[in-house]
């Protein structure tokens, strides 16, 4: 059985009601730390679900609302400020103030740059795929019903400000691409800007001075110093995942900015520099082709050549001997060197003359043809202002919603976003049928509710549990006289809050792993970063890790911040995480729970299972619904109708559907171990 193993269904689905639009973007655009390592995607993808959802479940044009919402919160996310706008360009700053700059100085800010340019462009492309099919369905909609909608607005008007909106929506998503695009060349600008003059001094043949046993290196300091710079830029670009096409682009602007920077200044320093001599140009050449191999090496073989081709053609004139230098008419310099325009040409070849000290060389002189462009010297210097034009990708985008096996790192932080949505609807006064729920609150990360003394709902079921099939923890009633939770103020609804002390106490009763319970109260629940399902043979996580430690790198590890329109300040860790549901969920009032360990009998385990959602419960959950009399779970004594499994083998299953929950049974080998939350008697009455 251990064979046909197979994970439980993923859904790329996110449901949520209209009132938690901006509760809910606003923790989305906080989940993710950018210099963490959960999937740097994580926003786009549960904004485009967001879309996805707002298109077909709301009023029709509410998609639209909701999308330039979005666009506009990410805009104001990445700081956006046309005043803080900067041109790549830095002759004006002085080199020695930047001497000391690196990459790693700018990381903080590229990290966050580069994280909402890749989230912003994978966004805008589901925009731009998505939007006529909803506009379309919109359209169709509104002609079956055949009324308006809104008290004062027509199809027309509502199918016009639906659109005003998409479109308006995509324009802020393209203004931040190009701001943080801009913003990621002027920081890696300044770093080229300070390491690239020293290539026209380099000399990549240190022989000179070296112990014959010591090996030449690879690169010279110089060279080294700015590969470094363009490896940072492109191992940053890969780890947030930043489209193919737009990372070729950004490359070709920092080679643009590279060889105008080095070409203008060897035509302004002219015969100041070494390198209009033989032997030293001899040195500059071979720099410049060790670069252009190392770019070749990266994968930027047809890039490099092109935008370093007046670098390349000036260093490799400089190279050429005097003598045949001398021999060369006009005609046969500009064949040979065809990316230099007359004016360029001419004033090498006159920085040449001082250099070699002979005075106008006639046949140098340019011919009828080219004789008012080379005298052209506005065109002399390259400008900066002519850097390759942005153009956005139309394919190659990594967002599915359609994908068949979600990513393990996105599919935690949709589960934990669910749960965040369903603590929200039970915190709300009323549920979706207009009743009033069980008052609940969020005490510390834990889950308390009302009638049954304000319960703690979920221990860890991350880690396989030990063999303590009679542990039992039991949680007592909150006292009606304790004060607020953690010093916090005053429930609003009258509810107080509970005493966290007792219930680490009976946390730490209940082993759920091996070596003793974590003393930090919130390693108690299930962290995100935790498999999703850990294998029937593994009786233990991954050697040397600690619960502790699977928590360093969950969604927003580093920060809690809290979610608008909240009273206390959930962190991801804070909640476990059941499936979504437009219901506020009344079935994680238990007054216990506990393990329980079974072996299958020729017949099975003896009991049946149903999905609360299918039950007069309507809410969530897998639980008990039979007992086979003399069977392995009726034998053991302690389950009962109603019970409900939170866990199989260490696998959640807050969050699962029932078809997953029976996989993960049939497949766990012929022991299993259950960690069950008793129910009360009202709850057992409905399953």
């Amino acid at each position: 059985q251990g064979a046909g193993h197979k994970a439980p269904r993923r859904r790329a689905l996110l449901e949520f009601e209209r009132a938690a639009e901006d509760a809910l973007l606003g923790r989305i655009l906080s989940l993710i730390e950018p210099a963490g390592d959960d999937h740097k995607l994580t926003p786009a993808f549960l904004l485009c679900l967001c879309v996805q959802h707002s298109a077909t479940a709301f009023a029709p044009g509410d998609f639209g609302q909701l999308l330039l919402k979005a666009a506009r919160r990410i805009q104001r996310t990445v700081r956006w400020s046309r005043s803080q706008e900067c041109s790549p360009c830095l002759p004006s700053q002085d080199p020695a103030s930047l001497s000391r700059l690196t990459m790693s100085d700018l990381l903080p800010d590229l990290q966050h740059i580069l994280f909402w340019m890749s989230n912003a462009i994978e966004v805008l492309y589901f925009v731009q795929q998505k939007s006529p099919t909803y506009l379309q369905s919109m359209e169709e909609e509104l002609d079956i019903k055949g009324r308006t909608w809104g008290r004062c607005r027509s199809k027309e008007s509502l199918f016009s400000s639906t659109i005003t909106a998409s479109e308006e929506a995509m324009t802020v998503l393209e203004e931040v691409i190009m701001y943080t695009f801009q913003q990621c060349v002027y920081y890696i600008s300044k770093c080229l800007y300070v390491s690239l003059p020293a290539l026209l001094e380099c000399n990549p043949f240190p022989d000179e001075g070296r112990e014959p046993w010591r090996p030449a290196p690879a690169l010279p300091d110089e060279l080294r110093r700015v590969v470094l710079v363009y490896q940072a830029a492109l191992d940053l670009l890969r780890q947030y995942e930043v489209h193919a096409e737009v990372t070729a682009q950004m490359f070709a602007y920092l080679f643009f900015f590279s060889n105008t920077l080095l070409f203008n200044q060897l035509l302004e320093k002219g015969s100041s520099l070494g390198c209009f001599h033989w032997s030293q140009g001899v040195q500059l050449r071979a720099c410049v082709r060790l670069l252009l191999e190392w770019l070749r090496g990266a994968g930027f073989e047809q890039l490099a050549r092109q935008f370093f081709a007046k670098l390349a053609s000036a260093a490799d004139l400089l190279a050429m001997p005097g003598s045949q230098l001398l021999q060369m008419s006009w005609s046969c310099l500009r064949g040979e060197f065809p990316a230099l325009s007359p004016a360029q040409l001419r004033r090498l070849l006159s920085h040449c003359e001082v250099a070699m000290d002979v005075g106008p060389v006639a046949v140098w002189r340019p011919d009828d043809e080219d004789s008012a462009a080379a005298l052209r010297h506005e065109e002399v210097l390259e400008s900066f202002d002519n850097h390759p034009p942005i153009v956005l990708p139309s394919g190659g985008f990594k967002v599915d919603l359609d994908v068949e096996t979600l990513d393990d790192n996105i599919y935690r932080h949709l589960l934990y976003i669910r749960h965040f949505l369903w603590s929200l609807r039970s915190k709300s006064p009323c549920g979706s049928n207009g009743t009033s729920p069980v008052p609940s609150k969020l005490l510390s990360g834990r889950l308390v509710t009302g009638s049954c003394a304000r319960r703690l709902l979920t221990p860890n079921i991350s880690l396989p549990l030990k063999n303590e099939a009679t542990s039992t923890i039991h949680v007592p009633e909150v006292p009606e006289s304790a004060g607020p939770a953690l010093g916090g103020p005053a429930e609003p609804d009258g509810v107080p809050g509970g005493s966290e002390e007792p219930l680490q106490e009976k946390l730490q009763q209940l082993q759920l792993g091996r070596g003793a319970a974590p003393t930090d109260p919130s390693c108690l629940l299930t962290p995100p970063t935790t498999p999703l399902n850990f294998e029937p043979g593994s009786p233990e996580p991954p050697a040397g890790t600690s619960l502790p430690e699977l928590r360093r790198n969950g969604p927003n590890g580093t920060r809690g911040a809290s979610p608008e329109g909240s009273g206390c300040s959930p962190t991801p860790y804070d909640y476990p995480t059941p499936a979504s549901s437009s219901r506020s969920s009344a079935t994680d009032d238990f007054c216990y729970v506990f393990v329980v360990e079974l072996e299958r009998g020729p017949l099975g385990l003896g009991m049946g299972l149903i999905d609360g959602l299918h039950t007069p419960l309507c809410s969530p959950g897998i639980y008990i619904r039979t007992l086979v009399p003399a069977s392995p779970a009726a034998a053991d004594g302690r389950l009962s109708l109603g019970d409900r499994i939170l866990a199989v083998n260490g696998t959640s299953l807050i969050g699962a559907d029932y078809q997953s929950a029976v996989d993960l049974i049939r497949s766990g080998g012929k022991k299993l171990r259950f960690l069950v939350a008793k129910s009360d008697t009202e709850i057992a009455k409905k399953i």
